[in-house]
C-alpha cells in the first residue's frame, strides 16, 4: 500500500484519490439515505417531493455533490482542518448549489438555498462519520443508494 521512496513512506497517489472518491460517494449515499427517510414524512410522487422540481438522488448527485467538491478544494487550498470553518464553507457551497439548482429549474431561490444549505450540511457530517467508521464506505457508496432507489 505504500511505495517505499528514498526512504521516506509516501501513500499512493491512486489509492488516495480512490479513497477520497469513495468517501465523497459514500457521503453522498448516506445524505441520500437520510433525506429518503426523511421524505416518508413528507407528500412526494415518484421520489420527487412535493413543489420540487427534481428527485432526491438528482439534488443530492448532481447538484450537492459538485458543490461538496468545490468546498474541499477551498478547504484544501486554505488548509483548514478545523469544523468550524468547514461547516461554514459547506454552508456557503450549500447555498450556491441550492442557487444553482434554482436557476436552472426556476424556483424561488431562498428556498432552494436554504434546502442546499441543510443538505450540505448534512452531507459533511455524512463524511465525518464515514471518516470514523471507514469500513462502512463501500456499504454506503453503493449499496445503500441502490437499496433507496428500489424501495422508493
Amino acid at each position: 500500500m505504500m511505495n517505499k521512496i528514498k526512504g521516506y513512506e509516501l501513500p499512493s497517489v491512486r489509492l488516495s484519490a480512490g479513497l477520497y472518491a469513495l468517501a465523497k460517494l459514500s457521503a453522498a449515499g448516506l445524505t441520500f439515505m437520510l433525506v429518503a427517510i426523511l421524505m416518508l414524512f413528507f407528500p412526494h410522487t415518484g421520489g420527487v417531493p412535493e413543489g420540487w422540481p427534481v428527485s432526491v438522488p438528482y439534488a443530492i448527485y448532481a447538484y450537492g455533490l459538485p458543490a461538496a467538491l468545490l468546498a474541499d478544494l477551498l478547504l484544501n487550498m486554505f488548509r483548514s482542518s478545523s469544523l468550524g470553518p468547514a461547516l461554514v464553507l459547506y454552508a456557503a457551497a450549500g447555498f450556491g448549489a441550492g442557487l444553482w439548482l434554482a436557476s436552472e429549474q426556476g424556483l424561488d431561490a431562498i428556498t432552494c438555498g436554504i434546502a442546499g444549505i441543510a443538505v450540505l450540511l448534512l452531507f459533511r457530517l455524512a463524511q465525518l462519520a464515514g471518516e470514523r467508521h471507514p469500513f462502512l464506505l463501500p456499504v454506503f457508496s453503493l449499496f445503500v443508494p441502490l437499496l433507496c432507489l428500489l424501495l422508493l
